[in-house]
């Protein structure tokens, strides 16, 4: 297991790294609505790797980066179903389903899903290796 650590490592902060640099460009932090999932991929990337650097914090990583997941996952979902019910899509999911789940924030929501997935990977190798 301990060789999985690194790469599993690698694998958290390269979607950290993903999500920070995707947040800026779909979200400038120049409006205060704006700094909040900037801040939050910052938090990500910076202190959730860090804390997963250690066995004695891995616990508070998974912890955050779970939160964190869940958090952007719950907004991106209550984005796309607002959105899609206030009728400003471009496709409708009675017509175009697939075109439909592309334009919503679906696919950014795998990449949160696949982020908390990383998580409770590294976190289980790292119990592992004790």
């Amino acid at each position: 297991m301990t060789t999985q650590r690194p790469t599993l490592w690698a694998a958290l902060v390269s979607l950290a790294v993903g999500a920070t640099l995707l947040h800026y460009r779909i979200h400038p932090p120049n409006d205060l609505t704006y700094l909040w999932p900037n801040l939050f991929s910052l938090i990500d990337l910076v202190l959730v790797s860090a804390l997963f650097r250690f066995r004695s914090t891995a616990l508070l990583g998974l912890l955050l980066n779970s939160f964190l997941a869940f958090l952007g996952i719950i907004m991106m979902a209550d984005y796309s179903l607002s959105t899609t019910l206030a009728g400003q899509m471009q496709f409708t999911p009675g017509v175009n389903f697939f075109g439909w789940l592309l334009a919503t924030t679906f696919p950014y929501i795998m990449i949160a899903l696949a982020d908390f997935l990383v998580g409770q990977a590294l976190y289980r190798a790292i119990l592992a290796d004790a």
